[in-house]
């Protein structure tokens, strides 16, 4: 679950909802935008992220979290790594809350996607 898109659909199908009644619940009423975010070929603005997370019940966190390691529980929901340094805690710990306090900005979210685009890329 590497990516935006790949989160969204997960928490979707552990709620048991179709891509449709997904957006409906968004406001929205074709179901091709909860697809083109699912595929990861449409990036959605952050209200949009904003509907989807309440519409999931999940927090913005959940959907967001691309920069930290994660480990998948049975409920679908995620634990931060216990290997992380102190100092990588408290880096994760602002960000959670800023992200749960809805203050990440886009730019915020671009930067942090680029820093977990690169984390990924096998070192050279």
């Amino acid at each position: 679950m590497n990516t935006l898109g790949s989160r969204i659909a997960h928490y979707r199908k552990v709620k048991g909802l179709s891509q449709q009644a997904l957006a409906n619940e968004c406001g929205w009423e074709s179901q091709s935008r909860i697809g083109n975010y699912e595929r990861d070929t449409r990036e959605p603005s952050f209200d949009d992220l904003r509907r989807i997370a309440k519409a999931l019940r999940v927090t913005l966190n959940d959907l967001l979290n691309p920069a930290m390691l994660i480990a998948e529980s049975e409920e679908g929901r995620y634990e931060p790594e216990e290997k992380l340094s102190l100092r990588s805690r408290q880096v994760l710990d602002r960000l959670m809350q800023a992200a749960s306090q809805g203050r990440l900005v886009e730019q915020d979210l671009l930067l942090l996607e680029l820093i977990a685009q690169r984390l990924e890329r096998p070192e050279d």
